[in-house]
């Protein structure tokens, strides 16, 4: 028994060192900034502070450069990212046409073990690319435990059904479909509740409703739901 404590005691600084690291990795938060319309530098500035990985994908990369920050990474095709003699910086350049900068930065995340991610940039500017972008958004909503897609207006992510979130009286929310139908919908605690409803593009949606009552509760039977909360800086 005392040699297995002497093993223990000698190594026991490797071993919660070790311990520690797997334990803050289980949750690691990935920034991603992507070039549709940039955030302002107050939302970056706290964004930045809870991300464990930052990466700029393409020309999302000279939006921490021109905030003055230098993120851990800038990859994608390279077609808008213009090299600096910035020091520091680590430039991936990765060709494959099939996938967008989103993508090669989500799945670049997911390598170096990101659990959550918040994607700033990612809507806004080139409609072609915010609608790949949510196309994105639906792809990898499995494999993350979060992904958000901010702006200075909100935020929008993807839901299982039911969801449940406390959310201030009087924000602005907005439910809608990303991938066909959302089937048998039902809303509460905003004011104007679905019940049992379709959501379908060109016929019945729910954008612009106000969250009345907390918690907000949603149900659907199948779909593929984005919810978009109204509590950004520039929202009305």
């Amino acid at each position: 028994m005392n040699a297995k404590i002497d093993v223990y005691s000698q190594n026991s600084i490797s071993f919660w060192g070790d311990f520690f690291r797997v334990l803050h990795q289980k949750y690691m938060h990935a920034l991603i900034i992507c070039g549709g319309t940039p955030p302002t530098k107050a939302l970056l500035e706290n964004r930045i502070k809870k991300a464990d990985l930052q990466i700029g994908a393409d020309s999302g990369g000279h939006v921490f450069l021109g905030y003055g920050f230098t993120p851990d990474i800038v990859l994608g095709d390279l077609d808008s990212f213009k090299y600096t003699n910035h020091e520091n910086i680590e430039v991936l350049k990765l060709d494959d046409q099939n996938s967008t900068d989103l993508d090669k930065a989500l799945n670049y995340a997911l390598k170096k073990g990101a659990t959550s991610c918040t994607v700033l940039g990612a809507l806004g500017k080139r409609i072609d690319h915010q609608q790949k972008n949510l196309s994105s958004l639906v792809e990898f909503h499995d494999r993350f435990e979060s992904l958000v897609f901010e702006d200075d207006y909100g935020k929008t992510f993807l839901v299982d059904s039911p969801f449940e979130k406390d959310i201030p009286i009087n924000t602005t929310i907005s439910f809608f479909p990303v991938s066909g139908f959302v089937e048998n919908f039902i809303s509460s605690g905003v004011l104007y509740p679905l019940n049992n409803v379709r959501l379908e593009p060109g016929v019945q949606d729910a954008t612009s409703n106000t969250v009345t009552a907390s918690p907000v509760t949603l149900e659907f039977s199948s779909g593929k739901l984005a919810v978009f909360i109204g509590d950004g800086s520039k929202i009305k």
